[in-house]
């Protein structure tokens, strides 16, 4: 039988997270990182295998795949729009939305005669990302780093004249990665 050992089971630090004090910083698209209003970190799912017995009950032993839900990111759009076009510039890019110039210069490739790429720098698609959560106190605390992050959704931006008054323009961003893995700092 376990016995309970209660002073070494106690938590070191009695603050509970804070939803608010965060710092979100995307290297591709510096101009969003002072106005970001809001960052969700997405859930993580490991796979399940189904164990076939001969009883009735079916027997769960853990799988061969985890996977992550995109990051979503809500930003503040500036007067002048500038962070809502690097992001769209970059989707653009990635397509190539426009001609394939855009997607050349992106991967700093050059065109062969044939019409195909070469000499492509495919890690240029991608970007670091790194939300940083902040203590109570508003040092940073934990560095969770996104790996391999490319934009997949722009959100929309209303513009009306009938609000009864001024709500600034808030703008839904969703990224892609691989992974993400989170870290102390200091």
């Amino acid at each position: 039988m376990a016995t309970a050992n209660w002073q070494a089971n106690q938590p070191s630090n009695l603050n509970y997270l804070s939803p608010v004090n965060f710092e979100l910083l995307i290297e591709k698209i510096p101009k969003t990182r002072y106005n970001c209003v809001g960052a969700t970190l997405p859930s993580i799912n490991f796979s399940e295998a189904t164990f076939n017995t001969p009883l009735a009950v079916e027997s769960l032993v853990p799988g061969d795949k985890i996977t992550f839900d995109p990051l979503t990111v809500r930003f503040i759009v500036d007067e002048d729009m500038k962070n809502y076009q690097e992001i769209y510039n970059w989707i653009m890019k990635l397509g190539p939305g426009i001609d394939t110039d855009d997607y050349q210069s992106l991967v700093n490739s050059t065109k062969t005669s044939t019409g195909k790429f070469s000499n492509a720098d495919f890690s240029q698609m991608y970007s670091d990302c790194i939300l940083i959560v902040n203590t109570s106190s508003n040092n940073a605390n934990l560095e969770i780093q996104f790996v391999d992050t490319f934009p997949t959704s722009l959100g929309s931006i209303d513009f009306v004249t009938d609000a009864s008054e001024v709500e600034y323009a808030v703008c839904e961003l969703t990224l892609r990665y691989t992974f993400f893995k989170i870290s102390e700092i200091g």
